[in-house]
């Protein structure tokens, strides 16, 4: 059957041309080609947005390493046990009357009781410190061998290629240090997100200052 190839109206057999577009009929319609989709660009403002919403998403993860947590706990530790001990001795002096308190017996054996819970979680703080022993070495593994890996195969001149020379210093350190954790999260899907935004960071001040 014949067809119209603007307003792509079917004739009958015999009809040549059409009359309302003024062309003449073909016997098949031409494939219609797909359009394409017009893949949207971003000005650098918008990229800059997109970059400082991610950066400051990134900040509100704060990464803890384990030797800081073994260091916090420690600190506890050690003030649990000094508070608890020296309480636990005076409100134990009081009791038997060496010295004198302006309190009850009831109120000193209830403060005893607190002491002596302030000496129970002194001994869980540093039990706990000594686990993180075990943390640390792990940790400090993993920092070796993330951080020999990033300085082998991350290069500033190849970070910096995909970066305009007019580039703002705050856009490079956003487009920079995405680049750098989308390595390393590839390279190392074990890792925290924490941890990493931690070492890029790290890296990228090692490279460019």
């Amino acid at each position: 059957m014949p067809w119209c190839p603007v307003c792509k109206s079917e004739y009958v057999e015999g009809k040549t041309h059409c009359p309302d577009c003024d062309v003449d009929l073909v016997d098949e319609l031409p494939a219609e080609q797909p359009e394409e989709e017009e893949v949207p660009t971003l000005t650098e403002e918008e990229r800059a947005d997109i970059l400082t919403r991610r950066a400051a998403a990134s900040q509100a993860r704060t990464y803890t390493s384990a030797r800081e947590k073994q260091s916090e706990n420690r600190s506890s530790a050690w003030t649990f046990l000094l508070v608890g001990g020296i309480g636990l001795v005076v409100i134990t002096l009081a009791l038997l009357g060496v010295v004198k308190l302006p309190l009850n017996t009831f109120s000193l054996a209830v403060m005893e009781v607190i002491f002596v819970i302030f000496l129970i979680i002194a001994a869980q703080s540093f039990r706990k410190v000594m686990r993180l022993m075990d943390d640390i070495a792990r940790e400090d593994t993993l920092d070796e061998k993330v951080h020999t890996w990033m300085q082998e195969n991350l290069t500033k001149e190849e970070l910096l290629a995909d970066v305009d020379a007019d580039t703002t210093e705050e856009l490079q350190y956003f487009m920079v240090s995405e680049e750098i954790r989308r390595r390393l999260m590839l390279q190392f899907p074990e890792i925290e997100d924490a941890y990493a935004e931690e070492v890029t960071e790290s890296f990228y001040n090692e490279l460019f200052q």
